[in-house]
């Protein structure tokens, strides 16, 4: 037996080279993170997407090494012209003066564990250590620590000099002859460390494509206005031909007003295509497909057997060469000349028999609330949602699949919304919660916006499943309900409750929807993705047993990364058992 589990994703160690695989890559983040294709795409782009490894835009790289070029003639302009071995000398010179100036100062405390600490600093040319002879010093209120403190600090901020110099001096080799004083040293050395940082941008773009983590404005103060407008042109260029690539595959478009990009439907139902064959690669190797009824009678599905034509049999099940040979056979133990042709008439037809495919309609009820984000309970509900999509498309076309969300409030989604949904995040921490929004009276935007939306109103997503099937004109009907708690919010006349914890008044409402669809003949298939604690905690277990009592449904609790196979199979079995009347 072949076993898979899911692990947590991580980003490749490098972005994806293709657009396939970057599409891919985006729709992962996207389930697994609940954001929006642009979000996730917009991640991709600051850890730096390799742009022209797979668009290949001509003229980039000859315009990077331009930049180059540029950047390393100024360079060495500047390490041609100035010498920085004077000014250190200089510098250490005033700070072997000023160490003797403190030195005198600290031997007057008479603290040779202090003194020893300075000693340490000053040869090591540590200034961390320095800051903690300072600290010390500033503990002790003698006249010469007073005095002492300014001096050190003067010196700390020489040594520091000292040492940034030093390394500029290492990492750059000067070869001029004009000599420099601190406050010059200090701006040649911001100038070079700011074309070494462009420098490396710029070579990280020829590696690797990543245009637009770049500083246009750094780019621009270095190296002029002409080279900011000559990358940003390309730069546009390289955004175009992304986005054409991107449309070209059929899995994104790009809003122009909005400035963003969006999934279409098309790339969610190839989620729902892969995950279902992941499914089935693990589950379905005994050979289940399609189920068809039994009986026989007009349908869809043509058998191998044969009967006779009868009067209002359709003709496009016509066995044809059954039909001409019936002919044949006919007029050869026939009077009747037939000259080398073949009449036929309805005497000899011949029909295949059909089978009646049975038709379901189907609401996915998917529990929105801000617990559902826990042990990746949303994300695999998401997964199942496309799934199951794609299973009915493929296998049974005429069941009639629905989605619907609910939290604290309830609304029908299409199949393209579902890879970037979330869980509704959880506004208010702790303690009861026990509010009453009045809907006889009109609310505000502001005011709806301030209504925590990560309460379980089931109630109301089963009414407008309700609603949704009772326009279905099949006898199958069934909610899919995928939760993992009882409920805490339901409306009454025109109040809408939320109650933390949940109590018998929401139970009881909730459980008179409950009634209303199991009196329209629809079935409540529950998949609880609660654990043992959470089902037991607030009597949450009990509410579910009286929903299970009142609706004949059946109740499941499967692991959440077990979710999409165990419904995908009860869903086959149950469907045979519809369809084998």
């Amino acid at each position: 037996m072949i076993t898979h589990d899911y692990s947590e994703w991580h980003e490749p160690e490098k972005p994806p080279f293709t657009v396939e695989e970057l599409i891919n890559a985006v729709k992962e983040l996207m389930m697994q993170y609940h954001v929006s294709f642009d979000e996730a795409l917009k991640h991709l782009q600051e850890r730096g997407l390799p742009y022209n490894e797979f668009l290949k835009v001509g003229g980039l790289d000859e315009l990077i090494q331009g930049f180059l070029d540029k950047i390393d003639q100024q360079k060495q302009d500047i390490l041609s012209q100035y010498r920085i071995d004077d000014l250190l000398t200089k510098l250490e010179e005033t700070i072997r003066r000023k160490s003797i100036e403190v030195e005198q100062l600290m031997a007057k405390l008479k603290d040779k564990l202090l003194s020893q600490r300075l000693d340490d600093g000053l040869k090591q040319r540590n200034p961390s250590l320095l800051y903690t002879v300072d600290w010390q010093l500033s503990r002790n209120k003698d006249k010469n620590s007073e005095t002492a403190r300014p001096l050190l600090m003067e010196l700390v901020q020489l040594i520091q000099q000292m040492n940034s110099l030093s390394q500029l001096n290492q990492e750059h080799s000067f070869t001029g002859q004009k000599n420099l004083n601190p406050s010059e040293a200090e701006r040649l050395q911001d100038k070079l460390q700011m074309l070494d940082e462009l420098e490396d941008k710029l070579m990280d773009a020829v590696e690797h494509g990543d245009l637009f983590n770049m500083d246009v404005e750094q780019l621009k103060d270095l190296l002029g206005e002409e080279a900011a407008q000559a990358f940003e042109a390309k730069r546009e260029e390289v955004r175009q031909k992304f986005t054409e690539a991107l449309k070209a595959t059929g899995d994104v478009d790009f809003d122009e007003n909005a400035n963003l990009y969006k999934i279409t439907p098309g790339a969610a139902r190839k989620i729902g295509e892969k995950a279902l064959k992941e499914v089935f690669s693990r589950l379905f190797t005994d050979g289940i497909g399609r189920h068809h009824a039994t009986y026989t009678g007009d349908g869809n599905v043509e058998m191998t057997t044969t009967q006779p034509y009868e009067f209002g049999d359709s003709l496009s099940s016509l066995d044809l060469p059954s039909s001409l040979l019936n002919s044949a056979i006919r007029q050869l133990g026939s009077t009747e000349k037939a000259n080398g042709k073949i009449r036929i008439d309805s005497r000899d037809f011949v029909v295949h028999q059909t089978k009646g495919a049975a038709s379901s309609a189907i609401v996915m009820l998917i529990d929105q609330s801000g617990s559902m984000s826990r042990e990746g309970r949303f994300f695999n509900s998401k997964k199942l949602a496309l799934a199951l999509d794609a299973l009915i498309r493929t296998e049974y076309p005429e069941d009639k699949l629905y989605f619907i969300t609910f939290s604290t409030f309830a609304k029908q989604i299409s199949v393209g919304a579902i890879p970037e949904l979330a869980p509704k995040p959880v506004t208010i921490m702790g303690g009861a919660v026990n509010m009453r929004i009045d809907y006889s009276k009109e609310v505000s935007p502001r005011s709806k916006d301030l209504i925590p939306e990560h309460f379980t109103n089931l109630q109301k997503g089963l009414e407008l499943a309700r609603v949704l099937l009772s326009n279905s004109d099949t006898k199958n009907k069934s909610i899919l309900l995928i939760t993992d708690g009882a409920p805490t919010a339901f409306y009454e006349d025109s109040f809408l409750y939320l109650t933390y914890p949940p109590n018998e008044r929401t139970f009881d409402r909730t459980l008179r929807e409950v009634k209303a669809v199991t009196d329209e003949n629809i079935t409540i298939n529950t998949f609880v993705m609660g654990n043992d604690f959470e089902m037991n905690y607030f009597g949450e277990g009990e509410f579910l047993e009286k929903m299970h009592r009142v609706n004949k449904g059946r109740l499941i609790f499967p692991a959440p990364d077990k979710l999409t196979q165990y419904v995908l199979k009860d869903y086959l079995d149950h469907k045979n058992k519809i369809i084998q009347i």
